[in-house]
């Protein structure tokens, strides 16, 4: 008789839910060692397969793709970006036309799935030479794309991933660039001063009184002190969706 080769078809009397334990660890995408990294896990319940993978999120100094300088435990986890004090010098610059910076960041993702991931940056600084200047934030194509002439358009917020389905174990890297630029605050004050005397010689009567004059001008600036700028921050808030929801 020949084998019956038909695969098993399982049938059941009654509908039922079949719960899903997932087991979501990022070391699986090649995010690289050494790194604190994303294990987590969900449940669901359903009829029908809704295939459910790692995300991954890290903030971090333009570097390999999944070696930044830190990763995200928890989804929805917020990460920051510090700065300030290696960078005030350069900004203060050493002229009276003062100096300019840029500070580039990447940001590495992966959802895989049907999740799609949405992330912004807000910006946090106050005082010292960053805190007087004037700066703005771009994303930009790459990290040597970010020099104080970029021309990039100012963002605040990126959707690397949609909620289409995908099965990528390749993370994708994004870079941002804080442009700051400094200039001096400086005034000027002239000021004359007029002196009115009579001198007193013996012999020689009431004399008319002398009349002296003098004007000087004084120049201000601001003094800062780059050795006490304080720490700046980017603060990389990201959230997933599944297809018909929002971010």
């Amino acid at each position: 008789m020949a084998q019956d080769t038909t695969r098993p078809v399982w049938r059941h009397p009654h509908a039922w839910l079949l719960p899903v334990v997932v087991l979501l660890v990022a070391a699986l995408v090649g995010a690289g060692t050494g790194s604190t990294l994303a294990l987590w896990r969900a449940e669901l319940s359903g009829t029908a397969r809704m295939p459910v993978g790692v995300t991954v999120f890290g903030v971090g100094a333009p570097a390999t793709p999944g070696t930044l300088a830190t990763y995200a435990t928890a989804d929805g986890q917020s990460l920051t970006f510090d700065f300030g004090p290696a960078q005030a010098a350069a900004l203060l610059g050493s002229g009276p036309t003062g100096g300019a910076v840029a500070v580039p960041v990447q940001v590495d993702s992966l959802a895989q799935g049907h999740r799609g991931l949405t992330y912004t940056v807000t910006p946090s600084i106050s005082g010292g030479v960053f805190g007087a200047s004037r700066w703005s934030l771009y994303k930009v194509a790459s990290a040597a794309a970010c020099t104080t002439g970029t021309t990039a358009t100012a963002a605040t917020s990126s959707t690397p991933w949609s909620t289409a389905y995908t099965s990528s174990t390749a993370l994708v890297s994004e870079y941002w660039c804080l442009v700051a630029r400094f200039v001096p605050a400086t005034g000027s004050h002239t000021n004359t001063a007029t002196a009115t005397g009579t001198p007193v010689i013996p012999g020689l009567g009431s004399p008319s009184p002398l009349t002296a004059t003098d004007s000087w001008t004084a120049t201000a600036r601001a003094t800062l002190d780059p050795a006490a700028e304080p720490t700046h921050r980017l603060t990389f808030a990201f959230a997933t969706s599944r297809p018909g929801g929002t971010p």
